[in-house]
């Protein structure tokens, strides 16, 4: 089973137990949402729009065609049962570095690029399906995500984590100009170690299998150790944010 696989599998598993896990997720669209032009499009794309954390403000602006995506089945089902849709909608579920779109006045993507293999190719795929003066908004997790957790467990991030400044460069690249960009860091807190990592699974995030029982068991008494507070123990996220125009 390859990387995408596994992906679509997690979060298909997951879907239905997302949103009550997936706090953190819920702030980015909020933030993102502000982001969004005040003139709104004609057409909007959503990629990776999963159970429908960031559809919701789509669906408070005024839209003649909505165009909604996802790698995961799962989770297009779960948003389908989450929301009622407007006949303008359409569902396409697929790898949005590979599907391909309408053209489109504006594509959103919360906490969705890192899971991109190739985001330059990804960046450079989407571009084509933007029109002229349209919108790319998206949120993303920088390097310091989970840092403490990744360094204590000895392994790589599942996603793709580059810097604001490898972001821009990124999008430049791809032909698009920065408008806005933003970095946010924050802290959550858990009861223990197990449940910090029972939440990154409930919400499909841990799509890989972390590690054999006894180097679980050891990792969880090291992060208990080294990453305890009165308030539980605390994991980074650093959050990106990016508005750019083509």
């Amino acid at each position: 089973m390859d990387n995408e696989d596994r992906i679509i599998k997690s979060f298909s598993k997951y879907a239905k137990s997302y949103d009550r896990h997936a706090a953190l997720q819920k702030t980015m669209a909020e933030r993102l949402a502000s982001m969004l032009p005040e003139q709104f499009p004609d057409c909007v794309t959503e990629l990776g729009c999963g159970t429908g954390l960031f559809t919701r403000h789509l669906l408070a602006r005024p839209l003649r065609k909505l165009i909604l995506n996802d790698i995961a089945p799962g989770m297009m089902d779960q948003l389908q049962e989450n929301m009622t849709l407007p006949k303008n909608t359409e569902l396409i579920v697929g790898n949005a570095g590979k599907v391909e779109f309408l053209s489109t006045d504006l594509i959103a993507a919360n906490a969705v690029f890192q899971w991109f293999a190739d985001p330059r190719k990804t960046l450079n795929h989407l571009v084509k399906y933007l029109n002229s003066g349209g919108l790319l908004i998206f949120s993303t997790f920088g390097p310091e995500t989970l840092k403490e957790f990744r360094e204590t467990a000895c392994m790589e991030s599942p996603a793709t984590l580059f810097s604001h400044r490898q972001w821009e460069t990124m999008i430049q690249q791809a032909g698009l100009t920065v408008k806005e960009s933003h970095t946010e860091f924050r802290k959550s807190f858990f009861p223990s170690t197990r449940a910090l990592i029972r939440n990154l699974q409930q919400i499909g995030a841990a799509p890989f299998p972390l590690l054999k029982s006894g180097g679980l068991r050891k990792l969880i008494r090291a992060y208990d150790e080294n990453f305890s507070t009165e308030q539980g123990v605390y994991v980074t996220w650093e959050l990106l944010y990016f508005s750019a125009v083509r």
